[in-house]
């Protein structure tokens, strides 16, 4: 027998192909890699295994009791009320709340920076954590839609205002999901913990209270008036302007120093306010509405401006310096620092003082007319977003996390001034008040104060704000070498 020499070679064996049973178990490749991580760990929680089973328990048992009621009138109307409680429950309450230790524990771990070396950038850790959660809130959405159409049956159903009415809570779940995953990234508890916890609860007792007006409150999503209509829009923009900012926070928080975030959000808040204020203006809005939301929308831009970091890499002032002495120019008020921030801010104030002293010197006769006590409220509020940001400047060296003290502090300038107001009137010597008058909240109190004239709490507010202003420039002045440095090494980047 002749044999040959040379050896046998190994069969290779292909990998099988996976069947249609293992397609379906799985999820495709086309979706983002940390969706599918995220969504893979969810799905099999316990928290949410509870919360969509319970759900349908419950549900499916008030269907039972209720066809065997069909014949009670209203048992429709107490169907939905129903559906609506336990829904809201379940996407107000349980699912935002599932947010709140997304950045923290990856934080925690040190996973972060193994995730970031990857393809994987700040903002796509940020939105897998929050679309992972929206996916399951929709789920749920999607499994109580079977109990709407038996509900329709019972007759009495208004379908278009209630189906406008479910997806206007899950618009909010989605808008609180953004705002807990967002601020989950911050080193304090009381942040992380107990704002969303307030939140939740506080949307769960609003959801109560309309389920006593539940007629009234089908009526309003039935959008069958304009004014309906024009607060259901800025309601819902509202929502999404807020979580936008927040959820940007979270990615500020986990991003390199390489990275830039700050520019397109402060861009964003000032469009937003002038568009705002350009569509009021040609609405006719009362005139003391107008400063008003242009303040409360310039609070998101400002408060993570005034709280950033004051490192910057050459990196980041590549853009800017490319484009000359104009876009150094633009980088001073769109850089991602503090020192930037308060340029920012306040051009933002030089907007509203603009709209402020344009109704303050109409005429009394005029639509438009601001009186002394719009003012000097106006100019209150603007004072406590000013009195934080120079007591952290103060204090600078000995802080790190910023935006926490941030808002420690103008809440303690709150409670403070409210202690102070109330002993002032109990003792019946509001012009003591004006011993305080530097903390800015106490102007809101010595308003409506006997024996104290509104023009001069407004004249003392403006000189207050005056001052604060002018120390924050300071500050940010005293910055502009250390930018000068970041821009100069920049292009020397970009000639060699």
């Amino acid at each position: 027998m002749i044999m040959s020499d040379s050896p046998s070679s190994p069969t290779a064996v292909s990998p099988a192909e996976p069947s249609l049973l293992d397609r379906l178990n799985d999820f495709p490749d086309r979706l983002p890699t940390m969706l599918v991580k995220e969504l893979r760990q969810g799905l099999r929680a316990r928290t949410f295994v509870a919360v969509f089973l319970g759900l349908q328990l419950f549900l499916g048992l008030i269907m039972l009791i209720a066809t065997s009621a069909s014949g009670l009138n209203g048992a429709g109307e107490i169907v939905s009320r129903i559906i609506f409680l336990f829904f809201s429950l379940a996407v107000l309450f349980v699912q935002p709340l599932r947010g709140i230790n997304a950045l923290h524990a990856e934080i925690k771990s040190t996973t972060l920076d193994m995730m970031l070396l990857t393809k994987l950038n700040a903002t796509r850790i940020v939105a897998g954590k929050w679309s992972a959660i929206i996916g399951q809130t929709m789920l749920l959405f999607v499994s109580i839609i079977p109990y709407l159409i038996l509900r329709y049956f019972f007759g009495g159903m208004n379908l278009f205002a209630e189906l406008i009415a479910l997806c206007s809570i899950f618009f909010i779940s989605c808008c609180m999901t953004a705002i807990n995953v967002g601020i989950s990234g911050n080193a304090s508890i009381m942040l992380r913990g107990l704002l969303p916890l307030a939140l939740a609860i506080g949307s769960l007792l609003a959801m109560v209270v309309v389920m006593e007006d539940f007629d009234e409150f089908l009526d309003f999503f039935a959008l069958d008036r304009k004014s309906y209509i024009i607060v259901f829009f800025s309601m819902a923009g509202a929502a999404l302007y807020l979580s936008w900012f927040i959820f940007s926070l979270g990615v500020s928080t986990i991003a390199p120093m390489s990275e830039n975030h700050s520019t397109r959000n402060r861009l964003l808040g000032l469009a937003v306010i002038v568009i705002s204020v350009i569509i009021m203006m040609m609405n006719q809005a009362e005139w003391f509405l107008i400063p008003i939301i242009a303040g409360l929308l310039a609070i998101p831009s400002t408060l993570i401006a005034l709280t950033e970091r004051q490192e910057m890499l050459p990196r980041v002032t590549l853009p800017f310096t490319k484009r000359g002495a104009l876009g150094r120019l633009f980088g001073r008020f769109f850089y991602p620092c503090w020192s930037a921030g308060i340029l920012y801010t306040c051009l933002l104030l030089a907007i509203i003082y603009t709209l402020l002293l344009y109704g303050w010197f109409l005429p009394k006769t005029s639509f438009f007319y601001l009186g002394n006590e719009e003012f000097a409220i106006i100019n209150s509020l603007i004072g406590c977003m000013l009195f934080p940001a120079v007591c952290l400047l103060l204090l600078e060296k000995h802080i790190v996390n910023r935006i926490g003290v941030f808002i420690v502090l103008l809440v303690s300038c709150f409670a403070l001034a409210s202690a102070i107001s109330a002993v002032a009137y109990d003792t019946d010597n509001q012009p003591a008040l004006w011993i305080f008058c530097w903390l800015p909240p106490i102007q809101l109190f010595m308003i409506d104060a006997r024996n104290i004239d509104e023009k001069n709490v407004m004249m003392a507010g403006i000189a207050l704000n005056v001052i604060l202003i002018v120390f924050l420039l300071i500050r940010a002045f005293m910055k502009w070498p250390t930018i000068r440095k970041a821009e100069e090494d920049a292009l020397l980047m970009e000639r060699q």
